[in-house]
C-alpha cells in the first residue's frame, strides 16, 4: 500500500518569443494540461501583461519619458473600466470571499455607484452595450468620468487590490503629469501605448462563435450584479488550448482593438 500523497497536477511548459512592437519578448509559461477552468488561467494572463506593460514602459524611457502613474493618485479609477467577463466573475468571488465586515463594505460601495450610475442616466445605458455604435464607448466614458464615481476597490487613492486587479488597468498608464488626469483630454493626457492588448485577448477567449464583431465585456462598475446574472463560465479546456489561443487572439489586428473600434 502506497503511502504517497496526491500527485501534482500535470503541467506543460511553452518557450514563448513573440514580437511585441520593436522588442522580443522572451518568456517561460507553464499550464496544467488536464481540462481547466478559464479562471485558473488568470495568474498566467496576469503574467503576460505585466511582461507585455514592461516592454511598452522600456520604449517610452527608451523616448526619454516616465510613467507618472504612482500611489496616491487614481483619477483612473474613476474611469469607465472594460474588463473580460471571466474577470467579472473573478471579482465577484473575491468580494464575496472577503471576510465581513469587509465584504459588506465593498458591496455597499458597489450598490452605491449603481445608485448614482442610474440617477444619472448611466446604468442602463452600460447594459446596453450591444446596441452602442461607433464612439459610444468614448462619449459614455466621458458622461461616465463626469459623474466621479471611484472605483469600489480605491482606498486613499490608491488600489486595494492591485495584484489582483483586471488586466486593462495593467495596461493603462500615461507618462503626463499625474494632476492632469483629473481634466483628462487628448490634449493634456499622454497614454502610453500598448504593443498589444492583452485584455482584449482574454475577453475573446469567453466570447461568441467565431467570426463575431462583437468584443463582449463588462464595466467593471457592474461585474457584481453580471456575474451573479451570468454565472456559467466557460467549458474547460486544456492549459496548452488556452494558451495557443490567448496568442492567437494577442496576435491578431482586430484583437488588439478596444471596444470603441469594436462596437
Amino acid at each position: 500500500m502506497s503511502n504517497a500523497g496526491p500527485q501534482p497536477p500535470a503541467t506543460a511548459t511553452a518557450n514563448i518569443k513573440m514580437s511585441v512592437g520593436d522588442y522580443q519578448l522572451n518568456a517561460q509559461i507553464s499550464v496544467p494540461t488536464k481540462p481547466t477552468p478559464l479562471r485558473l488561467m488568470l495568474p498566467v494572463v496576469h503574467a503576460l501583461a505585466n511582461a507585455v506593460v514592461d516592454v511598452a514602459i522600456k520604449s517610452v524611457e527608451e523616448e526619454g519619458k516616465a510613467i507618472s502613474c504612482k500611489k496616491g493618485c487614481g483619477a483612473c479609477c474613476r474611469q469607465l473600466v472594460p474588463i473580460a467577463e471571466i474577470e467579472a466573475r473573478r471579482l465577484r468571488d473575491l468580494v464575496y470571499d472577503l471576510p465581513e465586515p469587509r465584504r459588506t463594505e465593498i458591496r455597499s460601495r458597489f450598490a452605491e455607484a449603481h445608485r448614482r450610475l442610474e440617477a444619472a442616466g448611466l446604468w442602463q445605458k452600460l447594459s446596453d452595450r450591444e446596441q452602442w455604435v461607433e464612439g459610444e464607448f468614448n462619449r459614455l466614458g466621458l458622461e461616465y468620468f463626469a459623474q466621479g464615481v471611484a472605483c469600489p476597490f480605491l482606498e486613499e487613492e490608491s488600489c486595494s487590490i492591485h495584484t489582483d486587479r483586471p488586466v486593462s488597468c495593467r495596461e493603462y498608464l500615461v507618462t503626463s503629469p499625474a494632476t492632469n488626469c483629473a481634466k483628462p483630454s487628448a490634449e493634456t493626457v499622454r497614454i502610453v501605448p500598448m504593443p498589444a492588448k492583452v485584455w482584449t485577448a482574454l475577453a475573446r477567449l469567453d466570447a461568441p462563435p467565431a467570426g463575431s464583431k462583437f468584443l463582449r465585456w463588462v464595466p467593471l462598475i457592474q461585474s457584481l450584479e453580471w456575474a451573479d446574472a451570468h454565472p456559467e463560465e466557460p467549458v474547460e479546456r486544456p492549459g496548452p488550448e488556452w494558451l495557443r489561443e490567448l496568442f492567437e487572439h494577442l496576435t491578431s489586428k482586430m484583437d488588439n482593438k478596444g471596444p470603441t473600434q469594436e462596437n
